[in-house]
């Protein structure tokens, strides 16, 4: 008896579960409310991103404050890759055009002025190799620029946007690696089946 009973509540139950409400798939897709927050290296500001017309963009907030200032508008495509704060004052992310994948960095003060794009090359891409975070203005970057197959090493200042060349890619490195204190020392290579690391002492 106590089976054909157990029997009858679960065949009465099961309709219950089938009529759920069911969940929008737009709900599955669409950008959160508030994502990606980070904060001032002085922790007078934080950063988080929400959308601006269907795109994810960069909003700061003064602590304490229920006021948030756009400093990003990206309206084609979404802020993709993250963004980084440089200084108390500047905000650094990456950006392309009109999707064509060569991503230029670009930086802007966190009142939302002084957009600045810091690798103004047409059909060049952009890689941040170490954001530095403890220096207030560099970064180490990476461009095709001389070779669109192959990067070449730059220190950028995201302030002025002054770059400075400090390796030149021999054709066969793949990927960089700075130590500690931000000087380049690693490289790595690779035939497409073994992969080698080359070490430096100094970056002189």
């Amino acid at each position: 008896m106590k089976a054909k009973n157990l029997a009858a509540i679960l065949l009465f139950a099961a309709p219950l579960s089938l009529s759920a409400k069911q969940i929008p798939m737009k709900d599955f897709f669409r950008d959160p409310e508030k994502t990606s927050y980070d904060i001032s290296p002085d922790g007078q500001y934080i950063s988080f991103m929400a959308p601006y017309k269907n795109r994810l963009n960069i909003f700061v907030q003064k602590r304490g404050s229920q006021d948030a200032v756009m400093v990003s508008s990206e309206t084609e495509r979404p802020v993709s890759g993250g963004y980084f704060w440089k200084g108390n004052d500047r905000i650094v992310y990456r950006k392309d055009f009109k999707g064509d994948e060569n991503f230029h960095i670009v930086s802007v003060d966190r009142s939302g002025n002084g957009l600045k794009d810091l690798t103004p090359y047409p059909g060049v891409r952009a890689e941040i190799i170490d954001d530095l975070p403890d220096n207030d203005s560099e970064m180490i970057i990476m461009l095709n620029k001389r070779n669109k197959e192959i990067f070449d090493v730059f220190r950028l200042n995201a302030v002025t946007g002054e770059m400075k060349q400090i390796a030149e890619n021999p054709g066969n490195i793949t990927s960089w690696l700075t130590d500690h204190d931000g000087k380049l020392r690693a490289a790595g290579t690779t035939d497409g089946v073994n992969t080698t690391l080359l070490y430096r002492e100094k970056e002189e």
